[in-house]
């Protein structure tokens, strides 16, 4: 999309104009890296500024500080990126791509390399940052969850063709298939009779299943007896592996270790799909 690859099939279009034989440049589109790819000896101003060389040097300079007053670093204008953590250097990678106004941005699985607590925040500020300069972004991660924090549309691929393109709450609730559903952590499959003796409140036509996911199932008192086969513990809770009435395994999260053979689970959602 941004030319730096030769287009081998389709067009790429851009309201109405072909872009083919456009050069990178002339495209106006940013692009931030997987790992910010900041010029080292260069310091968080310049960094921001290279793009802007239309700019005289008090526009450059305010325009850098607005940036920079974006992403949330004020004053990190003298720094140089050796001395930035992950999280800032991401953050001024995105600041240098917005600082010339691109039509659309590019994002390059950005927050891949960060750890899950500040790959979460990020994301939000992310979607803030891209809403409030309204900017066009093509974002691509391999985390549903950053996914659908980020989007107002998700395209879900495989080896190259859409499986399915849908807004979040629309994609995670009607997958177009069970390919779809798997890779949103969708892995396990239960007909309407398994559906309704969990004590599920929906309904399911004819010809489509419920894939259950890691948060599908909730513990409750007033809720069918299951085995408890296996448990794990995560940062902020135990994970409990389940068998269901059909003999299927699913996971239902515990926030402490369950010492009963036995638990009770009622099915509280779950995204309908083909069969």
């Amino acid at each position: 999309v941004i030319g730096l690859e030769p287009l081998t099939d389709g067009r790429i279009m851009w309201d109405g104009e072909d872009l083919a034989n456009v050069k990178v440049h002339k495209r106006k589109f940013g692009l931030v890296f997987q790992d910010g790819q900041l010029f080292p000896t260069m310091t968080i101003a310049k960094n921001v500024a290279y793009g802007l060389n239309a700019f005289d040097k008090l526009a450059k300079r305010r325009r850098v500080e607005e940036l920079l007053d974006l992403v949330g670093l004020p004053g990190y204008g003298d720094r140089k990126p050796n001395e930035l953590s992950g999280g800032q250097a991401q953050r001024v990678a995105l600041a240098r791509s917005l600082a010339p106004s691109p039509r659309m941005l590019l994002l390059d699985e950005p927050l891949s390399a960060l750890d899950t607590g500040l790959r979460r925040r990020l994301a939000d500020e992310l979607r803030r940052i891209l809403t409030q300069t309204h900017t066009t972004a093509i974002y691509v991660t391999h985390d549903q969850e950053e996914a659908f924090t980020v989007a107002d549309s998700v395209a879900v691929m495989d080896e190259g063709k859409v499986l399915q393109r849908a807004e979040p709450d629309v994609l995670w609730s009607r997958p177009a298939s069970k390919q779809v559903a798997g890779f949103l952590g969708f892995h396990t499959f239960v007909d309407a009779p398994t559906v309704q003796a969990l004590g599920w409140s929906g309904t399911l036509d004819d010809g489509y299943v419920l894939g259950i996911g890691a948060r599908s199932l909730g513990l409750d008192d007033h809720g069918v007896v299951v085995p408890v086969v296996d448990q794990s513990m995560t940062v902020d809770h135990f994970v409990l592996t389940v068998q269901l009435p059909d003999g299927q395994r699913a996971t239902v999260e515990a926030p402490q270790r369950i010492t009963d053979e036995q638990v009770r689970v009622r099915l509280r959602s779950g995204a309908i799909t083909p069969a």
